[in-house]
């Protein structure tokens, strides 16, 4: 088959899981004998077109058409204010995209990555070729007053694809209540490179560095929080039980990694509280590997998680994790509980940072055990997350797309 996909990231412009995740699946796409283009945007200085290990790569360029447009545009859309200029700019990319996929066609079939790609997809939709709509996240869950225009735009995205795709059953359930009929919606887990996030590539000497570097003390016990400094990470509950933590655990130590909104607040806490090191500058692929080595346990607090690919890079490093697990989660589907015949975690209520830290308190009370769990977190990556499991199961969603044309 031929696959077009639309997408806004593409390495190497990635700002997030969407982007590793079209870069990973596109490859192992390839590799299964499928043929894939990813329409994507440039910054200028990338090439327009571009073969990158089998996958074709055109990227676009656009001018955005903004004079006038405001006449057209809803009260509610102009007070996006400087948002505006972004879904100017959207607008204009998913025009190019989609002109170049009828123009570098034929395609069996478009892909349109969350809503970023929607209007793309639903063009080329319109124009006969079958679309998925593969959802990452949904407005709902990335503010707390979601913008109903991006809303309704996902619903309809949803009523246009033939296919709806998304990574967990916690949002399949999400999808449902924004209208979308369950017989629409295929669940298919992400993947994780389990060769590259390997315990066993963590040189003894590098983590003392990297120890050493980051100003703890070799007898530390260490909590690791990777991610986005946004209030939906759960990044102020969590500081917020860090007391309860230390009044246990005296030697316990949190490793803050990410950058957002909230950085400045949470540099102010992280000098009040004393235990918290706040890392803002971006890692490297081997530097976060070792990040994730480094760590004797991983927190993952968040209010809502579509999926939550940061858990799945931790448990292929062997690592234990506490993760928020009520609202909509996909961390719930991939960390389990103790009481699990094979636990890899704690699952905590992320609004409330007294269960935050009963859950780290509980995962600290036996090293040995939070081990065992890491172990069993590595065996369920190989047994469950792998890319080439995923794309195997995307491949099966694809064929079933075009074969059934479910509208």
């Amino acid at each position: 088959m031929r696959i077009a996909y639309m997408s806004i990231e593409f390495p190497p412009r990635i700002f997030g899981g969407l982007g590793v995740y079209v870069d990973e699946i596109s490859r192992e796409m390839v590799s299964l004998g499928e043929s894939i283009s990813v329409f994507t945007l440039g910054d200028g200085t990338l090439k327009r077109y571009q073969d990158m290990n089998g996958v074709e790569v055109f990227r676009m360029y656009p001018v955005p058409i903004r004079d006038g447009l405001d006449i057209f545009f809803s009260s509610q859309t102009l007070a996006w204010g400087e948002g505006l200029r972004f879904l100017v700019d959207l607008i204009s990319l998913n025009q190019l995209c989609a002109a170049s996929v009828m123009e570098n066609g034929p395609f069996h079939l478009c892909v349109a990555h969350d809503w970023l790609g929607l209007l793309g997809g639903m063009a080329v939709k319109r124009e006969g070729i079958p679309m998925i709509y593969h959802v990452h996240g949904l407005e709902v869950g990335r503010t707390d007053i979601p913008n109903p225009q991006l809303v309704a735009l996902e619903k309809k995205g949803a009523d246009a694809a033939d296919l709806v795709i998304t990574v967990s059953q916690a949002m399949k359930q999400e999808l449902v209540r924004l209208g979308v009929s369950s017989e629409k919606v295929r669940v298919c887990y992400h993947g994780v490179d389990a060769a590259f996030f390997n315990p066993d590539r963590a040189d003894a000497k590098r983590l003392a560095e990297l120890k050493e570097r980051y100003g703890f003390a070799p007898d530390d016990i260490i909590m690791l929080f990777i991610g986005r400094l946004e209030s939906v990470k759960g990044v102020v509950q969590l500081f917020s039980a860090i007391a309860q933590v230390q009044a246990k655990h005296p030697r316990i130590k949190l490793l803050v990694v990410g950058k957002g909104s909230l950085e400045s607040w949470a540099a102010s806490e992280a000098k009040r509280l004393g235990c918290v090191t706040l890392v803002t500058d971006f890692l490297g692929g081997e530097e976060k590997m070792l990040t994730y080595a480094l760590a004797d346990l991983c927190v993952f607090p968040s209010i809502y998680e579509p999926f939550g690919i940061v858990a799945l890079e931790a448990a292929a490093m062997g690592k234990a994790a506490v993760v928020g697990a009520s609202g909509t989660s996909g961390l719930a589907e991939i960390v389990k509980n103790p009481g699990d015949e094979r636990p890899t975690g704690v699952h905590v209520n992320a609004r409330d940072p007294n269960d935050i830290a009963w859950g780290i308190n509980l995962a600290l009370e036996d090293l040995d055990r939070l081990r065992s769990w890491g172990e069993n977190a590595r065996a369920r990556v190989l047994e469950e997350f792998t890319w080439q499991k995923a794309a195997k199961r995307t491949l099966e969603i694809y064929k079933e797309c075009i074969g059934s044309r479910i509208i």
